[in-house]
């Protein structure tokens, strides 16, 4: 039960996730066409795209230019806010340190990933930042989904070409 004045966290887990994924992963087309990673974000408020980031890394020179970050950063823009409590992240890869340390501190209550990261993810590595529950000040884990289009994000990753599933 929710106390009085506490927002709902979104659902994650179903199908009403293959359309932000399929963003997602437009936006990673994108990043692989001007020769960066394929990683593509988008983060969701209530139905409504509030935040999409393309990576930049290597064409912007810019080590911070993660997609889920620059997701983050404009969600928080657009909303006029930095508590993203309301909001689901979707994004091609799990994210990295740099970028789960965003998601925690923005309070993002659910993110949905297509692949695992298990060398530098904050969630299937060995330093699982966005999920672990003993970091002292830090808001609650998000609800975490992995392997959503996974084929189809291991694809990118691969550089073949996607299977049509969006």
């Amino acid at each position: 039960m929710m106390a009085d004045g506490e927002s709902p966290k979104p659902a994650v887990g179903g199908a009403g996730d293959i359309p932000f994924m399929c963003r997602a992963l437009g936006l990673a087309e994108i990043a692989l066409g001007r020769g960066d990673s394929p990683v593509g974000a988008v983060v969701i408020r209530e139905g409504r795209t509030v935040g999409e980031g393309v990576e930049g890394v290597r064409s912007e020179k810019d080590l911070t230019a993660h997609a889920e970050l620059k997701a983050v950063r404009e969600a928080c823009r657009t909303l006029g806010t930095l508590d993203l409590a309301d909001c689901t992240l979707y994004t091609t890869v799990e994210p990295c340190f740099m970028c789960s340390f965003v998601i925690r501190k923005a309070g993002v209550s659910g993110v949905v990933s297509g692949k695992a990261e298990t060398r530098v993810g904050g969630i299937s590595s060995k330093h699982p930042i966005l999920v672990d529950t003993s970091i002292p000040g830090f808001p609650p884990p998000p609800e975490v989904v992995i392997g959503v289009l996974e084929e189809e994000c291991i694809a990118l990753f691969d550089r073949r070409p996607l299977t049509g599933a969006c």
